[in-house]
């Protein structure tokens, strides 16, 4: 999940490259049985930018067509990519995408006013509940059932 966390190693042939965690370098054995010098490790951004053999650095009219992407708009492109893979920085302006709720006042004029302000609230945290649930879900998951030495249930 860190890309400053990520190297390479070359491998015996000089066209390969083995890219590694940092951590997996130092913690596993079985790496340094496959025959790849650990020593050469070296990370994968130099001068705060990847290498250029990873990522090719734009051109300067690739620079001037570029636009400015703020903070917030790439928090909320990553909330809407777990919706939609397929979203794009366009998909941003589209209706109903940024609909943040109101702010939560300290005196509301009435019942009313109370409830327009809390009811998406409630909702958003009960879709935000849901989404997390069901991004635990596994697949290919088996259960056994079995009764333990103390007449307990034990599922493994």
């Amino acid at each position: 999940r860190n890309v400053f966390l990520l190297g390479f190693v070359p491998a015996k042939s000089d066209s390969v490259v083995v890219l590694l965690c940092r951590i997996c370098v130092e913690g596993v054995s079985a790496l340094k049985d496959m025959g790849w010098d650990l020593r050469e490790w070296l990370p994968l951004i130099a001068d705060r930018r990847f290498l250029p053999w990873l990522v090719k650095v734009p051109s300067e009219q690739q620079q001037l067509r570029a636009r400015q992407v703020s903070a917030a708009q790439i928090a909320k492109l990553e909330e809407l990519w777990k919706e939609n893979a397929e979203a794009k920085l366009d998909d941003l302006d589209a209706p109903g995408v940024d609909d943040d709720a109101q702010p939560v006042l300290l005196k509301y004029e009435d019942g009313y006013h109370y409830q327009n302000i809390m009811a998406p609230l409630v909702k958003m945290e009960a879709d935000y509940d849901k989404r997390m649930k069901e991004g635990q879900k596994q697949d290919n998951l088996s259960v056994r059932w079995d009764k333990g030495l103390n007449q307990k249930h034990l599922a493994y």
